[in-house]
């Protein structure tokens, strides 16, 4: 069962260990990028194949997902279609494996697959949840770093996270992009500086329609806490890398 100490995959030479790597990855399953907690080949001198820890290909059973009712999604190491699939909650193109329904309507990445529904932290008043705009159920806001409500140029819409009052709002694949950007700049790496600049220029990448300095004390909270919510929620677990960046020194 994925969740071992070691695993097999059947695509690779080596039994593979569960490691944290510090920073991205790109995993060899899926081609997504991964954050944290995976599974590495130990022959590290000459081999860095890498897995999310949901890629794993042994031990995998249908899996349930609240967002689509009634469906079990079977995991495939390729596209078991004849035409290329597009995640339905990330919108984004999927070059590896994934998971698709029984019914045949929808696909996912695994780590998608996985992304948690409702999300809060200890000692946070504010909770998102992973929503999908509907004609009867628009968002009050538009994402706050495309600007947008909807993202998606196909036919697949792409999930937001919302918070609970429904006034701030993230695309799951908006979220995927800017951490990928943080981390090309530097922000997201061990050892990369936190003081207040790049702080505040980490989270202008985040939300860059977004002027920090001229919202109230309160919104620019509300905003700050959303956006660490939702960089927790797809990161898929605390990540101490970029907790230092929502800490800033009070005046």
């Amino acid at each position: 069962m994925p969740g071992l100490d070691k695993q097999n995959d059947n695509k690779h030479l080596h039994d593979l260990e569960r490691r944290t790597r510090e920073g991205l990855f790109i995993c060899n399953g899926c081609k997504e990028l991964g954050f944290g907690n995976c599974y590495k080949c130990p022959w590290v001198w000459f081999c860095d194949y890498v897995l999310h820890v949901g890629c794993i290909s042994e031990g995998r059973t249908p899996l349930s997902n609240p967002l689509f009712k009634n469906c079990k999604f079977q995991f495939y190491q390729k596209n078991p279609l004849t035409v290329a699939q597009i995640c339905h909650i990330c919108a984004l193109d999927i070059q590896g494996r994934m998971y698709h329904c029984s019914k045949g309507k929808y696909s996912l990445h695994p780590y998608c697959a996985t992304l948690q529904t409702s999300f809060s932290l200890r000692d946070y008043d504010m909770k998102i949840k992973l929503r999908r705009g509907t004609k009867l159920n628009f968002f009050k806001s538009k994402c706050l770093k495309c600007n947008r409500k909807n993202r998606s140029s196909n036919d697949v819409q792409c999930l937001s996270y919302v918070s609970s009052d429904g006034n701030l709002c993230y695309h799951v694949a908006c979220m995927k992009e800017a951490c990928r950007d943080n981390w090309n700049k530097g922000y997201f790496r061990p050892g990369s500086e936190t003081n207040e600049q790049s702080k505040f220029l980490a989270l202008q990448n985040l939300a860059p329609k977004v002027e920090l300095s001229s919202v109230g004390q309160t919104s620019e909270v509300s905003l700050i806490t959303f956006l660490k919510l939702v960089v927790y929620a797809i990161l898929g677990e605390p990540f101490d890398l970029i907790a230092p960046l929502f800490q800033f020194s009070q005046n």
